[in-house]
């Protein structure tokens, strides 16, 4: 795409030389231009010397804080807003698939001691057999399968107490029991401690036991939105050019950047729809837009939108 480039037509015009001078003089032709091998703006192969890209500005970026940064400066302006209010709660899903039996658990800890169950009714006395002599203990048989539960026997003497034997391996859970029937329902517990009850509707309370007073949500976002509106503004500036169909070109709007502000972006638009820009660029004081324009729009109306922030000291 060739454009018109106002820095190299000033260029020309305080040249001596006789064939620039004609250039400036034959308004009745489109010159070519272009941008060349060197980075230049060429117009009619002629080298202007003007570069047709300026250098890169500073992007702003999120620091370790939160806030925004320009290079090593920071703002002070978070880059989060406040949290929005909890939205509803959806409606439920539906019911999933029963996923596959997960590996045996280890075995947890000895639980806590439930609470005494009723005393169950005495069972029948068994008769009591006669005692036998003691025989000589004999070597340890492998262990038999348990045989059903025989009567009590008269208590013998307290033997010594062994050695604690090795933990032996966990076994598989056993089958759920049957549910039990429902007990006696226990005793109150005791009153717990009672909770916080001091209010700071205030920002400079420091002093532990106290909680933040909701109305203070309130200030806390005005101070954000304040300190949002004192650091970036908007600026909308405009010109009007007659164009015609087929025309690629240029045109530019003045704009003075307000001190102690720096640019952030430069946006720039058409009124009409066969108009298009392309990006803006910020140079000398000046917002460059360059067009083209499938129809012709007499006159036809350029908006740039400059979005500034506030510079740190």
């Amino acid at each position: 795409m060739s454009l018109f480039v106002p820095h190299a037509a000033a260029k020309i015009q305080q040249t001596d030389n006789k064939e620039e001078q004609k250039m400036e003089e034959n308004t009745s032709f489109i010159p070519e231009i272009y941008i060349g091998e060197n980075g230049n703006w060429f117009i009619n192969n002629y080298d202007t010397g003007v570069k047709a890209r300026g250098d890169d500005g500073i992007t702003p970026h999120i620091g370790a804080s939160g806030n925004w940064y320009i290079g090593e400066a920071d703002t002070g302006v978070p880059a989060t807003g406040p949290k929005g209010e909890k939205g509803e709660a959806g409606p439920m899903g539906p019911q999933g698939l029963t996923g596959v039996t997960g590996p045996q658990g280890a075995t947890g800890p000895q639980g806590l001691t439930g609470p005494q169950g009723p005393t169950g009714a005495t069972g029948p006395q068994g008769a009591t057999g006669p005692k036998g002599d003691t025989g000589a203990a004999g070597p340890q048989g492998p262990t038999g399968a348990t045989g059903p539960k025989g009567d009590p026997g008269a208590a013998g003497p307290q033997g010594p107490k062994g050695d604690k034997g090795d933990a032996g391996t966990a076994g598989e859970q056993g089958p759920q029991g049957e549910k039990g029937e429902k007990g006696d329902k226990g005793d109150r517990g005791p009153v717990g401690p009672a909770g916080p009850v001091n209010m700071a509707n205030n920002l400079e309370t420091t002093e532990e036991g106290y909680a933040l007073d909701a109305r203070q949500g309130k200030v806390l976002l005005d101070t954000v939105n304040s300190a949002l509106n004192d650091h970036i503004i908007k600026r909308t500036v405009g010109n009007r050019i007659n164009v015609s169909a087929g025309q690629q070109s240029y045109t530019y709007i003045n704009f003075a950047i307000p001190e102690g502000y720096s640019v952030l972006s430069v946006s720039a638009y058409a009124a009409h729809a066969a108009t298009l820009c392309g990006a803006a660029v910020m140079s000398e004081g000046r917002i460059i837009i360059p067009f083209s324009s499938t129809a012709a729009n007499t006159p036809e109306t350029f908006t740039a939108d400059v979005v500034l922030i506030k510079t740190m000291n």
